[in-house]
């Protein structure tokens, strides 16, 4: 059943990557205001898309899981800062045009949450290899 849960839990978890990815496409303006300063935000928002295709992926396969679920652990770490800017600048959700500022930083929160759902997936592919 634990083996069950946790096959489960990872192709969830690869699915919301998948849909972040596409997401990506589909509003690449909102996501390029999250990197002001950065050049070439534009390809940053596609090569992030690209990269979360790539780590769901991946997390689909067996022999690369769990080094694919603390990359996604990692990846999570290094886009935290373009969250917290929008939080503080009160830059909308991509695809919206204004999202309240609670929300904003309430979305920080979903952030730890993801890396330790990723982390679980690793530990749990270790446990049960």
């Amino acid at each position: 059943m634990k083996r069950i849960l946790h096959i489960g839990s990872t192709y969830v978890f690869a699915l919301l990557f998948i849909a972040a990815g596409v997401f990506h496409v589909i509003e690449p303006g909102g996501f390029a205001r999250m990197m002001t300063g950065w050049p070439f935000p534009y390809v940053m928002v596609y090569a992030t898309a690209c990269l979360e295709w790539l780590l769901a992926v991946l997390l689909l396969l067996p022999s690369v899981r769990i080094a694919a679920a603390k990359g996604i652990a990692v990846y999570l770490v290094l886009i935290f800062p373009a969250n917290l800017f929008a939080a503080r600048e009160g830059i909308p959700f991509p695809g919206q045009e204004s999202t309240e500022r609670a929300v904003l930083w309430m979305r920080l929160i979903g952030q730890p949450i993801l890396i330790l759902w990723a982390m679980s997936i690793a530990k749990l592919e270790k446990k049960l290899k």
